[in-house]
This record gives C-alpha cells, structure tokens and sequence, in this order.
C-alpha cells in the first residue's frame, strides 16, 4: 500500500492524539461509580484502540489494520448501540 509521506505525518500525528486522549480518559475511568463505568471506559478504550490502526496506517501494513479494526469494531459498535440505547424514550406514566 503506497500512502504519501503527508499522510504518514498525519497519521502518526492521528495517533499522537488518540494517545494522549486515552491517558486524559483513564483516570475518569478509574474513578467512575458502578453504574458510569462501562461509558467511561469505552471512552477509554475507543481511542486507545485507535493508536495501533493510525500507526499500521501510517506503515501502510494492511494486515495490521485489519487486526487493529477487529478490536475497534466491537468498541465502535458497543458505543453506538449505548447510544443509541441512551437516546429511547421509555415507558409514559399513564
């Protein structure tokens, strides 16, 4: 895969980030009561995951984005539908 020397920068740029956003997210996880937890450690995770996938993106090694998009995915999905979740009304009080 052949990714420009522009994108390489940005991409290692990208995970410089992420990085950095995963260690602010720690310590509220760490932190979060019982019923917090699972939002504030998928807050943790999301970016944490995302590191290795810009650093393979930023190789250009497929294989490797694909073994980081198999962990990411799942993290992904999870926040989605939490959200999702989160976003229902429930039941009216008559």
């Amino acid at each position: 895969m052949d990714i420009p020397s522009v994108g390489r920068w940005i991409m290692l740029a990208l995970a410089a980030v992420q990085l950095v956003q995963a260690v602010r997210a720690l310590r509220p996880a760490l932190r979060a009561r019982p019923g917090e937890r699972v939002d504030a450690w998928l807050a943790f995770a999301d970016p944490l995951a995302g590191v290795p996938v810009s650093l393979a993106l930023a190789a250009g090694e497929i294989g490797l984005v694909l073994c980081g998009m198999a962990v990411l995915g799942p993290i992904m999905a999870w926040q989605l539908a939490r959200s999702l979740l989160a976003r229902r009304p429930g039941p009216t009080p008559a």
